[in-house]
């Protein structure tokens, strides 16, 4: 890289230049028209100090006479007077020469004004180091010279460094030529590879998504099933204790009570081969809720969500359950029992004051 740097001129610079030119060139056209027409004043003024032609004299030789018309004596006066009052053609000269001296320096001047604008339209990317064009109030930016954008850059916006980067780059890339199209044809193949792996982990997020969506379907369904399931064999159980109500049959433990309770109930078995699970329930079970949740349905209405709450609350009063189906209950879980009925009978009050 040379060592000095030589910068291109800015449009301004230019034209001042050619108009200072123009200038020159003008100034030593008017001084040599002037001395020229110096030189003609003095050629005219000999001209008028030579005398007229002579008069026509009888001795000339053949007749004839050289000249205009002889005039009377009585007019020597009159023409001496129309040489003397002839029109004045050194001023009418010099107004000329004037009048065509700012012609040219006009249409010179509207001719520098066309170059100047194709020159600042072809020089679009004259460079003007920044100690020069001033900064402008901007802090300079810190340009990445690896960065392929680095060339799309404008030179205006660059100091003397990244501008003499800039002319390097674009003079290495002229020179060779080859080595700089094999360059961007690897990065185009190593662009391509990256976009068709984003395009191969977007396809592969966009299925993992599609599964976890289905599963948690697939889940929300299986559970949708097993509540109603649930809540089938509640009212399927409740029935079958009311029928037996008054009956000495088997006896009762605390987990064969029909409770309002998801986890009172068995679970349908996904194959007829696999044996049911056993019920698991406990006291902590009989919350708020766990009983809210099993009883009333989102899908349910005002009136029906009182029904249902009533319907439990007589199903599960102490009195009646006691008088129905206490004597059945065997006698070491009939206080767990009656606690049971106690929390149940707890919640729905709650819920009933509540508007049910």
């Amino acid at each position: 890289m040379p060592s000095k740097l030589h910068l291109k001129r800015t449009p301004e610079e230019e034209a001042a230049r050619r108009l200072r030119k123009k200038e020159k060139k003008a100034a030593k056209r008017h001084r040599t028209d002037d001395g020229d027409s110096e030189k003609r004043k003095r050629r005219r003024h000999t001209r008028s100090l030579t005398p007229p032609p002579r008069k026509w004299d009888s001795s000339d030789e053949d007749g004839e006479f050289i000249g205009p018309e002889p005039a009377a004596a009585s007019s020597s006066h009159s023409y001496t007077n129309d040489y003397t009052r002839k029109p004045d053609y050194d001023a009418i000269q010099a107004e000329l020469e004037e009048q065509r001296f700012r012609e040219k320096l006009s249409s010179a001047f509207d001719e520098d004004e066309a170059y100047d604008a194709i020159e600042a339209r072809f020089n679009s990317f004259a460079h003007v180091p920044m100690h020069w064009g001033g900064s402008g109030g901007r802090e300079k930016q810190r340009v990445n010279f690896d960065d392929d954008g680095f060339m799309g850059l404008d030179p205006m916006t660059m100091d003397e460094e990244d501008y003499a980067e800039w002319v390097r780059r674009g003079m290495y890339r002229k020179t060779h030529a080859q080595e700089y199209e094999e360059q961007e044809r690897k990065k185009s193949e190593r662009a391509a590879k990256r976009e068709k792996e984003k395009a191969i982990q977007a396809e592969t997020e966009r299925l993992e998504r599609a599964a976890a969506e289905e599963r948690k379907r697939k889940k929300h369904e299986k559970e949708n099933r097993r509540w109603a399931y649930a809540r089938e064999e509640y009212h399927s159980r409740w029935q079958e204790l009311l029928s037996s109500a008054g009956t000495s049959q088997s006896q009762l433990g605390f987990r064969n009570i029909p409770w309002p309770v998801l986890s009172a109930h068995r679970q349908k078995p996904e194959k007829k081969d696999i044996l049911e699970d056993p019920i698991s329930v406990s006291l902590d079970d009989l919350n708020r809720d766990a009983i809210t949740s099993f009883l009333l349905l989102s899908t349910y209405d005002s009136k029906e969500r009182k029904d249902k709450l009533r319907e439990t609350f007589l199903r599960f009063h102490p009195d009646k359950f006691e008088g129905r189906f206490m004597q059945r209950v065997r006698p070491d879980d009939q206080e767990k029992v009656r606690m049971g009925l106690a929390s149940v009978v707890r919640v729905l009050n709650d819920l009933m004051g509540e508007g049910g």
